[in-house]
Parts: C-alpha cells; structure tokens; sequence
C-alpha cells in the first residue's frame, strides 16, 4: 500500500501571454489507507490536482513523495474519471479485463475479472455492452476497471456527480465498502460537501488553487446524513466559503 506528501506543489499556465496561477503552494499529508476528499467550487484547481498526482500533468513547483514506494514505476495509481469513458465495442468483462492487457497469466485475469464483477454486483452484466446497461452500472465498470489494474493510490475525480441521488447514494456505500475491504489509498474530489463528510476521513478544503482548511471527520462509517454530528460538519465547511 502507499500513501503520499504533497510540499509547496504549484501550477502555473501561460495564457494569451498571461500566467494564470492554478495551485499554490499545496501542502498536504495523505497516510497510506486513508480517504481523503477534496471540496471546492468548480475551477478552484481540485482536477488540475488529482492530474499532476496522477502523472497526466506537470507541477510547475514543488515535490510528491509517495510513500513505500522509492521505486517510482511501481507507486500504480489509478484515476477515475466523471464520465466512464468505456470502450463501446468491448463487453463489460472486457471492459474491465482491458487493465489487464499487459498481464500474460490468462487465468489470474478471469479470476480478477470475476472478483471485481462480484464485489460491484456485475456479474450478471459481464457479457452486455455499455450501450446495454445504466449509467449507474457504467460507471461502476468505470471503478472496476481501475480496481483489476489493482493501484496502491486510486484518485476520484467526481466520478458520481452526473448520476440521480438514489444510484449516488448506493455507490457511495459500495465506495465505503471497497475502502474497508482492501484498506486502499483514496482521494477523492467532489463539489458536494455533503458527499464529502459522508465518504472522507479528512476533507481538504480547496478555494482558489489553495487549500485552505483541513477538516478531520470523526464519524464511523457508515454515516447519517441527518446526525447532528453530520450536520455541523457540514455547516463548518459552508461557512468557510461566506
């Protein structure tokens, strides 16, 4: 498993010869195991973030260190993104299987394949095409993806916020179950603050490319939206932002 620390990590774009600051100086310790969720009004640079953790982007300051990982080209992360961004021609097992293409040992991937249909209840689903089944099922074959590739760090990136309230909800249990079970690294950005308490043991509040508050979450799972508790979490967060 792994974790990672986050010191003085800035981006900075050049636009119509103008340097637009998007991060700065982002300071933040994620342990290994641990789920940690980023808050923010959309532009505020959560993406940009997860993308330089992910390697799709460059910092232009600063340093990630990934814990227990010195050898950089065995840290795996894994990122999912807002849309499941499945290939149309492949089934759902393939979908998932697609991960794996590197791994020669045919057997271990049917078996991967099979284990991550069971856990997001798919199995039923392996052999439809995604143009066959819902978007709540699509992007659970998003996760499960990400999950055979089997990463130390998987990163969120508001992989739920186009989908109706009740298939959020029970995908948000499946989140928190996936997390228990394999004791993974999660980040997970979100501009819902209530989906923030609900899902982070810690919740990384961003504005303008700057965190600027960390909120430890001392709620077990699974949580009650409605507990008081809950509530003043909440009423924290929003009240950062007046």
């Amino acid at each position: 498993m792994a974790g990672l620390i986050v010191k003085n990590l800035s981006k900075t774009f050049e636009f119509q010869n103008k340097k637009i600051q998007v991060l700065k100086d982002i300071n933040l310790d994620i342990p290994d195991r641990s789920f940690i969720t980023m808050v923010g009004k959309s532009g505020c640079g959560k993406t940009t973030f997860l993308r330089i953790v992910a390697g799709l982007e460059s910092k232009t300051e600063g340093q990630i260190e990934f814990i227990n990982c010195k050898d950089r080209s065995k840290k795996k992360i894994g990122i999912v993104f807002q849309e499941p961004r499945l290939m149309p021609w492949l089934t759902v097992e393939q979908n998932l299987a697609f991960s794996l293409i590197k791994c020669k040992d045919k057997s271990y991937v049917k078996d991967k394949v099979q284990a991550t249909l069971e856990i997001l209840g798919l199995a039923d689903f392996k052999k439809a095409y995604p143009s066959q089944i819902s978007g709540g099922m699509a992007q659970r074959v998003s996760l499960g993806r990400t999950l055979c590739f089997d990463p130390k760090i998987i990163l969120m990136d508001e992989p739920l916020g186009a989908l109706d309230a009740f298939t959020r909800k029970k995908l948000q249990n499946e989140l928190v179950d996936i997390f228990i079970k394999s004791g993974k690294t999660f980040i997970f950005v979100t501009h819902d603050i209530e989906e923030a308490v609900y899902l982070g043991q810690r919740v990384a509040v961003m504005n303008n490319g700057i965190i600027t508050e960390e909120i430890q979450i001392d709620l077990d799972f699974y949580r009650n939206p409605e507990d008081a508790k809950f509530l003043e979490y909440k009423k924290s967060i929003l009240n950062i932002y007046k």
